[in-house]
């Protein structure tokens, strides 16, 4: 009994030491920070409702993430393994807090396609820890939602247009979860 006790307190003492914690609760169960690095754990989804309006399709080739309440509903995120890209469009909120402190880490929830482009696999779970980088595109940006490569220095260029966006959107109060203070 001593010893189940001792590893539940220990448990508890290293999660809180070295587990993830979201620097910035929101929604009562979201986390509406982005991450510094850009780095993320990829996951999919295909849910019934949408925190942005209508619920797009899951079935055929569509091109969407949840995370409004981290980069806005309607932006358009660039998500990256490597140098394969998909641009797709923010539709929904989500995932719950407790999912990313489960896995450690900021997830990016997307649809089952990005799931496939990205790791040519048929499904995403944290657990796979399938990293990705996320950045929220330009207003010039006119490429098309859907697959692309990209060379080290188009990736910089990316990075470069995420900040000028985030900046842009934080002024405007509709990303971050603003709009909660």
């Amino acid at each position: 009994m001593r010893i189940a006790f001792f590893l539940l307190i220990l448990s508890v003492i290293v999660g809180l030491v070295y587990g993830y914690s979201c620097p910035k609760p929101c929604y009562g169960n979201m986390c509406c920070s982005t991450s510094p690095d850009h780095k993320y754990y990829l996951t999919d989804f295909c849910g019934s409702t949408s925190a942005c309006g209508p619920k797009p399709s899951c079935s055929g080739k569509l091109y969407f993430t949840a995370d409004s309440q981290r980069f806005g509903c309607g932006k358009h995120l660039n998500l990256c393994r490597g140098k394969k890209c998909v641009k797709a469009k923010v539709y929904d909120a989500g995932p719950a807090e407790w999912v990313e402190k489960d896995a450690g880490k900021m997830i990016i929830d997307a649809s089952p396609t990005i799931c496939h482009e990205l790791t040519g696999g048929s499904s995403c779970g944290w657990s796979d820890k399938f990293e990705i980088t996320a950045t929220v595109t330009s207003l010039t940006d006119s490429r098309p939602l859907g697959p692309f490569n990209v060379t080290e220095e188009e990736m910089a260029q990316l990075f470069i247009d995420h900040e000028i966006a985030m900046a842009q959107c934080e002024a405007e109060k509709t990303c971050n979860g603003f709009d909660l203070e």
